[in-house]
């Protein structure tokens, strides 16, 4: 008897916490406005240069699909494409986004870390780590569509930005 309560209080656990999870999908875009280069190299044989030569900024979009629990605490995965004035490239990352309540117009909170690779003056292009912070503002239009705007710093390619970014989620 006990073996059955207890499986039957854990199905009814694990029945709530799956039922309060549900697929979201999230396309963003935005422009990555270079602030400075923290990062000082000390040249040496094969140096080319930084991995972002001329300071630039870059545009990217980046499409999501994840998990929403709860409607306020967002988890996914991300593919994205960088161009860095005319340095092409791409980028994968995990995405994590809370939004502070569920009212039409909420405070947002958004990580994401990853690897970018971009075409640039090195023979197979460069690859980095990267971590992104931003906070913004999300609009509710319906129960299964939001509207966000975000901003903070990025962490990439021996440099760092302000990404300012727009996207629509699902």
């Amino acid at each position: 008897m006990k073996k059955l309560l207890l499986s039957i209080a854990f199905s009814l656990t694990l029945v709530s916490c799956f039922s309060q999870i549900r697929y979201t999908a999230k396309v963003e875009t935005g422009y990555q406005i270079f602030l400075s280069r923290p990062v000082r190299v000390d040249p040496g044989p094969g140096w080319r240069g930084y991995q972002l030569n001329n300071n630039q900024g870059g545009l990217d979009v980046s499409v999501i699909n994840g998990i929403s629990f709860k409607e306020n605490l967002r988890l996914g995965l991300g593919l994205g494409y960088l161009n860095y004035e005319g340095i092409n490239g791409y980028s994968f990352f995990g995405d994590l986004e809370y939004a502070a309540s569920k009212d039409r117009v909420s405070p947002l909170f958004n990580l994401k870390v990853g690897q970018s690779h971009i075409k640039n003056q090195y023979d197979k292009g460069s690859t980095d780590s990267f971590v992104d912070f931003g906070a913004g503002v999300a609009y509710r239009i319906s129960k299964k569509i939001e509207i966000q705007a975000k901003a903070g710093f990025r962490f990439a390619h021996q440099s760092m930005f302000l990404p300012i970014r727009l996207g629509a989620r699902f």
